[in-house]
């Protein structure tokens, strides 16, 4: 069986869900992310700091749209900010 890379596994979440948040995480490979990754997605290189990454999955969970069923089962009082 082959391997599936990084890359290669966000684009394939990403024919299924095209809102599926992705952050990818590379100390080498961060030149790729321009041609390799998929759009709206964010990069951290390594090392970074735990609030770096933190910051990034807020960005990203705050540009996801919610869906129909999603949307009712969120409480009347969630305060979101």
């Amino acid at each position: 069986m082959g391997s599936l890379s990084g890359w290669d596994l966000a684009r394939q979440v990403r024919e299924r869900e095209p809102t599926f948040p992705v952050i990818y995480m590379t100390g080498a490979a961060a030149d790729d992310w321009a041609s390799q990754g998929v759009p709206n997605s964010i990069l951290l290189q390594k090392p970074f700091a735990p609030a770096q990454l933190v910051t990034a999955i807020s960005q990203l969970l705050n540009q996801v749209p919610l869906r129909a069923n999603e949307a009712a089962s969120i409480p009347a009082s969630a305060s979101w900010r």
